[in-house]
């Protein structure tokens, strides 16, 4: 693998929880990707010029270790498998010194056009260049807790969404957006970390206790369409299985306006005792009102 990203964490990229927000794991991935593309022939200059973008058609995120204020990172990458129709990258993110396993990203990538996000099949001399970047997926950046079965096909529709609990709702701004408008990957996975909290407010549970907050520990999302600057999103959460100490949710995302989803995703988190910063168990009587709201059989 080789070295696409060196940078470090800053207090308004974390938390309530005190470490960095997962939206910025994404954000830090994509700029990696940047640095791979050239490896791959495809400077930021040439893509300009030629008005294309190398962007995501799916994404698989993992969370090893919390990185808090001042964490230095390195983020290294390697393809996967390639062919003309996608990349398959792997990027692992690692505290700089130590060396400690911080996030691993497994991402589809595809050559799109940047004005229209159609799709172009990335040049053999790409697929060729990509064999010297050849990587084995390692057993810790793959699924743990999330389903490996593909999205559905078709994504769900917004009136079967109204099953789910209301998250986020409102537009898609500019700092969501790439330069001609398109939304980011990051960009989706902000809007499912702002909009679950709307799903514990549904449980009428009110505030978690002092000293007890929440961690995602992975992540999987399939990206349907493009939001553009201006359009009204929404997404709606469900409770797709209970664990001792795990709660496995879906996420839809839609454009409100057309009524498409636009992406779907499914994550693992767990309950996190703020002070040891470890798991904690949901306890029986939490567990069952929780498992009162599981919906059977819901898939990203």
């Amino acid at each position: 693998m080789i070295d696409v990203m060196r940078s470090s964490v800053n207090t308004w990229e974390c938390d309530q929880m005190g470490h960095m927000n997962v939206r910025h794991y994404s954000a830090r991935a994509a700029e990696g990707l940047a640095r791979l593309a050239m490896e791959l022939g495809f400077g930021p200059r040439k893509l300009e010029a030629a008005g294309l973008a190398v962007r995501a058609a799916g994404q698989h995120l993992r969370f090893h270790r919390e990185m808090r204020p001042g964490a230095a990172f390195c983020l290294r990458a390697g393809v996967i498998e390639a062919d003309e129709q996608r990349l398959r990258t792997y990027e692992e993110m690692r505290l700089v010194g130590d060396d400690v396993l911080v996030a691993t990203i497994v991402t589809d990538a595809v050559l799109v056009q940047s004005s229209t996000f159609g799709h172009v099949p990335w040049p053999k001399e790409a697929v060729t260049r990509a064999g010297a970047l050849a990587v084995a997926l390692p057993a810790h950046g793959a699924p743990r807790g999330i389903s490996g079965d593909p999205p559905r096909s078709p994504p769900p529709s917004y009136d079967e969404a109204r099953r789910l609990v209301g998250g986020y709702l409102g537009p898609v701004t500019a700092d969501n957006c790439d330069a001609q408008g398109f939304m980011l990957e990051a960009a989706y996975l902000a809007r499912v970390s702002d909009g679950v909290p709307h799903f514990f407010r549904s449980l009428r549970r009110g505030h978690a206790p002092p000293g007890v907050g929440g961690a995602a520990l992975e992540y999987r999302f399939a990206y349907h369409g493009r939001p553009r600057l201006g359009d009204v999103i929404e997404m709606r959460v469900g409770l797709k299985a209970v664990a001792k100490k795990t709660i496995q949710f879906c996420h839809w995302i839609f454009d409100v306006e057309s009524s498409r989803c636009v992406s779907t995703s499914e994550a693992v988190a767990v309950s996190l005792d703020l002070t040891t910063r470890r798991a904690i168990d949901f306890g029986d009587e939490a567990r069952a009102e929780l498992e009162a709201h599981v919906i059977p059989n819901l898939a990203m």
